[in-house]
């Protein structure tokens, strides 16, 4: 039991890792427009929907509304302009994991 706990706290600090590292990416660039602020809202959301998993209780329909959320702002971050393929990488993977972890919490229950 208590390697699953530790699992799941390596998961989330991976998960948040991905979405620190595009944060930094993105600062650090040298592309800073109208854009790179909706490039670090994306970021921003996908940090608020890992941190609210931790928070918030078990709903299918929660769950389920943040899994298409989590994908959404997957595909969103193609169509982003982001300042290098790292972070682009890194919020695609935050997304994914972020969206399997709502899966797994509760959107597969009837």
């Amino acid at each position: 039991m208590g390697s699953i706990v530790v699992m799941e706290y390596v998961i989330l600090i991976l998960t948040l890792g991905c979405f620190l590292v595009a944060a930094i990416a993105e600062i650090r660039s040298y592309k800073k427009g109208p854009a790179f602020f909706l490039r670090m809202a994306e970021i921003a959301a996908g940090v608020i929907a890992l941190c609210w998993m931790t928070a918030v209780g078990q709903s299918s329909v929660r769950s389920l509304t943040m899994v298409c959320g989590s994908l959404l702002l997957g595909g969103l971050a193609l169509f982003s302009k982001y300042a290098s393929r790292v972070a682009l990488l890194c919020v695609l993977m935050g997304s994914v994991i972020v969206a399997f972890l709502w899966y797994f919490k509760g959107a597969y229950h009837p």
